[in-house]
């Protein structure tokens, strides 16, 4: 099980390699894309266990920004080590493969990365329930009912479940 928690840690220590052993724009485009990578996993991770500690969760509005900016971040990544592959090949059909290989992995690794921030990030609304202000988070057939804090913070335990 920790190997899996190790998992999202590694493309932001790859941009990190390349933030500090690049030069000029390349260290520039190697920090942008390390920031994309670091911040959600600082707010997402970090700031869950935190909120959690305190009986909070995210609300919608707040997962789904951060798993769209990680996953752009691994989208560049492998837009920049394609680009480093490139430059290396000199033969124009192993460049074909390349780039048809690479074009199906961006398409794959872009679509992977939407649908499981839209499926983490869930989608949830504002309702009123037994007098008192709610969050009602809808998942694939089931609809559980939390305590409203804030526009971003929801409580993190389920006042009602209606499935």
């Amino acid at each position: 099980m920790p190997i899996f928690i190790c998992i999202p840690l590694i493309p932001p220590l790859a941009a990190l390699l390349l933030a500090i052993k690049g030069s000029g724009n390349k260290q520039v485009w190697a920090w942008g894309v390390f920031a994309l990578l670091v911040l959600p996993l600082a707010v997402g991770g970090a700031g869950g266990l935190i909120l959690s500690a305190n009986g909070l969760a995210w609300r919608s509005c707040v997962k789904l920004p951060v798993g769209l900016a990680y996953a752009a971040g691994v989208l560049a990544l492998l837009v920049w080590a394609g680009a480093g592959l490139w430059r290396m090949l000199k033969w124009r059909f192993v460049r074909a493969i390349l780039l048809l290989a690479g074009g199906f992995l961006l398409l794959a690794a872009g679509w992977y990365g939407l649908l499981f921030s839209a499926i983490w990030a869930g989608s949830d609304e504002v309702t009123e329930y037994d007098g008192q202000t709610v969050v009602a988070e809808q998942s694939l057939s089931e609809r559980d009912y939390y305590a409203y804090h804030s526009a971003l913070v929801r409580g993190a335990e389920i006042l009602r479940h209606a499935g």
